[in-house]
């Protein structure tokens, strides 16, 4: 999990969301939120859009966004039996995966956005396809 941020301001949303499988199908899953969401925000955005079609997950693997590393976050994991993975400070190569998926969503969001000039919220499923 992590986030693209700093994103215009369109439709309420500053920032994605990006959940993405990293062990069997690689497939990634976009969703547009806030900047300022905690962490139970979070959650609840994952369980009503993510948890209906994937289930819950094993691990989770984010860097050391506050919102990951939160009590509130460790607790619902902890409920929940799911692995919690915190990567190490100043090593993004540690989530090389993450981090080259997000530089692709941004190319791609560009690509689309530049062409279509719409809103890029509602541009996410077909950059996630």
């Amino acid at each position: 999990m992590d986030f693209i941020v700093k994103l215009p301001i369109l439709g309420g949303y500053d920032t994605i969301l990006t959940i993405m499988d990293h062990d069997c199908t690689k497939a990634m899953i976009l969703l547009p939120c806030r900047e300022n969401m905690d962490s139970l925000s979070i959650t609840k955005l994952y369980l009503e859009c993510v948890f209906p079609f994937v289930g819950l997950l094993k691990k989770v693997i984010s860097d050391r966004n506050t919102r990951f590393t939160s009590q509130t976050f460790k607790e619902i994991c902890d409920l929940l039996k799911v692995k919690q993975n915190i990567l190490s400070v100043y090593h993004p190569q540690t989530d090389g995966q993450s981090e080259k998926t997000n530089q692709h969503v941004e190319t791609a969001l560009r690509i689309v956005r530049n062409f279509y000039q719409e809103d890029w919220s509602d541009l996410l499923l077909v950059v996630q396809y």
